[in-house]
C-alpha cells in the first residue's frame, strides 16, 4: 500500500520527455552541421562579413555620437575600410604574386635540404647498427621519408595559398558587410520582434551577451593580432627576410587560430631564413625572437584582455577548432572561438541546453 502511495506515475514520463528532447536537439545539431558544411561557399563570406561588422560597427557608432547621420557614418567607414584593404592589397599583392611564382623553387630546395638531413640521419643509424651485434638495419629511412616530406611540403604551401584565397571572396563579403552595417542599428529590435514580445527579456539578454562576448572578443583579438603583425613585419624586414609583407600579416591572421596558429606562423619565415642566409644561427636567433614575442602575447597580453570575454575551457576550444576546421577549413579554424562562444551563450540562456553551456565553460564563477 505504501509503495502505491509513494509511486510517482509521471516520473518515467518526464524522464522520457527529457531524453527525447536531448535526442531531438542532438539530431538537429547534426543536421545543422551538415547544412553548414554543404553550404560553406555561401555561409563563409556571410560569417566573415558578420566578423567585420562587429569590428567596424563601434566606429560607425562613434561617428553617430558626434552628430553625423547614421547613413553617412556607414558610408565613411565603408570607404575607410575599402581604402585600408586596397592599400594593403597594393603592398601585399605584388609580394604574393612573387611568392607564388617562387613556390616551386622553395619546394625543390626545401625537399633537397630535408632529404640531406634524412640521409645524414640514415647514415648515423647505419653506423650505430654496424657497431651493435645482430643483423644490420637496411638503409630505407631516406627512401621512406622523402615521399612523406614531399606531401608535408605540398600541404604546407597549399595551406598558405588557401589562406590567401580568402581575398577572392572579398567582393561578396564587402556587399554583405554594407547591408549588415546599414541594418545593425535596428537589429536588436528586429530579433526581439521576431522571437515575440513575451520573450523580450530572454531575447534581449541573449543579444546583449553575444554583442558583449563576441563583439568584445573580435575587437580585442583583432587589435592584438594587428599589433603582432606590424611588430613581426618590422622584425622580418630588419632580418632581411624575403616576403616580409606576407609573413607578418599571415602571422597576425593565423594567430586567430588557438594553439596551432602560432606554431604554423613560425614555419614559413624560418624556412625562408634558412635559404636567405648560409648560417643557421640567423634562423635560430629569428626563431628565438618570434617565439619570445609570441609567448609575451600568448601568456600575458591575451589572457589579460581576452580571458574575461571568452569563458571557454581549453578542451572545448580544441574540439571546436577540430570541428570547425572540418566544416569550413582554415576559415572555420579562424572563426572557431567566436562561433563556439556564440553557441555557449545560447546554451546558457536556453533551459534544456544549460548543462551543455556549463560543460563548455571555463572556471565556474563563484565556485
Amino acid at each position: 500500500m505504501n509503495n502505491r502511495e509513494n509511486y510517482d506515475p509521471t516520473g518515467n514520463d518526464s524522464r522520457g520527455k527529457l531524453l527525447l528532447t536531448y535526442l531531438l536537439l542532438f539530431l538537429s545539431l547534426i543536421a545543422l552541421l551538415a547544412v553548414l558544411r554543404l553550404a560553406k561557399s555561401i555561409l563563409i563570406p556571410f560569417a566573415l562579413a558578420i566578423f567585420l561588422a562587429y569590428l567596424l560597427y563601434p566606429l560607425v557608432n562613434a561617428l553617430t555620437r558626434i552628430k553625423i547621420p547614421y547613413w553617412l557614418a556607414v558610408l565613411l567607414i565603408i570607404i575607410f575600410f575599402w581604402g585600408i584593404f586596397f592599400g594593403a592589397g597594393v603592398i601585399i599583392g605584388s609580394e604574393i604574386t612573387s611568392f607564388v611564382q617562387a613556390i616551386p623553387q622553395y619546394q625543390a630546395s626545401l625537399k633537397e635540404y630535408l632529404g640531406g638531413m634524412v640521409s645524414a640521419y640514415s647514415s648515423l643509424v647505419q653506423k650505430f647498427a654496424a657497431a651493435l651485434p645482430g643483423e644490420p638495419v637496411p638503409d630505407q629511412a631516406a627512401g621512406n621519408a622523402l615521399p612523406l616530406i614531399s606531401r608535408i611540403i605540398g600541404k604546407l604551401f597549399s595551406g598558405i595559398l588557401s589562406i590567401f584565397s580568402l581575398v577572392s571572396d572579398f567582393v561578396m563579403i564587402f556587399f554583405i558587410l554594407i547591408f549588415l552595417l546599414a541594418g545593425a542599428r535596428n537589429f536588436k529590435k528586429k530579433i526581439i520582434k521576431a522571437w515575440g514580445e513575451d520573450k523580450r527579456e530572454r531575447t534581449a539578454g541573449i543579444v546583449e551577451a553575444i554583442n558583449e562576448g563576441i563583439g568584445g572578443y573580435i575587437i580585442v583579438r583583432t587589435t592584438i593580432n594587428l599589433a603582432l603583425a606590424i611588430i613581426l613585419t618590422g622584425i622580418f624586414l630588419i632580418f632581411g627576410i624575403d616576403y616580409a609583407y606576407i609573413w607578418g600579416p599571415l602571422t597576425g591572421l593565423l594567430n586567430f587560430i588557438p594553439y596551432v596558429g602560432a606554431f604554423l606562423a613560425v614555419i614559413p619565415p624560418i624556412v625562408v631564413a634558412l635559404f636567405r642566409y648560409e648560417s643557421y644561427w640567423i634562423a635560430v636567433v629569428l626563431l628565438a625572437v618570434i617565439v619570445g614575442i609570441q609567448n609575451i602575447e600568448g601568456n600575458i597580453i591575451t589572457p589579460f584582455f581576452v580571458g574575461k570575454r571568452v569563458n571557454l575551457n581549453p578542451l572545448a576550444v580544441l574540439l571546436s577548432l577540430i570541428l570547425w576546421g572540418f566544416i569550413w577549413g582554415p576559415v572555420g579554424m579562424i572563426l572557431a572561438t567566436p562561433l563556439t562562444t556564440c553557441f555557449k551563450i545560447f546554451c546558457d540562456h536556453i533551459e534544456p541546453l544549460k548543462p551543455v553551456g556549463i560543460l563548455l565553460g571555463g572556471t565556474a564563477k563563484g565556485g
